[in-house]
């Protein structure tokens, strides 16, 4: 099991309703949506998907971190 600091598992902050949240494997779930070719509301559930594999998400805010990540993917892919 992962380490909370872990080199190869960096934190990625980003900001989900407000709050300011860190998670691992973002940076690995922005490298596997992009080559899916999805749009907006899909490529948000499967960023959350995956990054629900390693992180606790809150019950209830769900919304917010999907609408929290798939800003910080667009972002990505424009730097990319």
């Amino acid at each position: 099991m992962s380490q909370c600091c872990d080199p190869k598992n960096p934190v990625y902050m980003l900001t989900a309703g407000g709050i300011q949240v860190g998670l691992t494997r973002v940076d690995e779930a922005f490298q596997a949506v992009k080559g899916l070719g999805l749009g907006d509301e899909k490529a948000a559930e499967k960023l959350l998907e995956i990054v629900k594999q390693k992180n606790f998400i809150p019950p209830g805010a769900e919304l917010e971190y999907k609408l929290a990540l798939l800003a910080a993917y667009k972002n990505f892919i424009a730097k990319s």
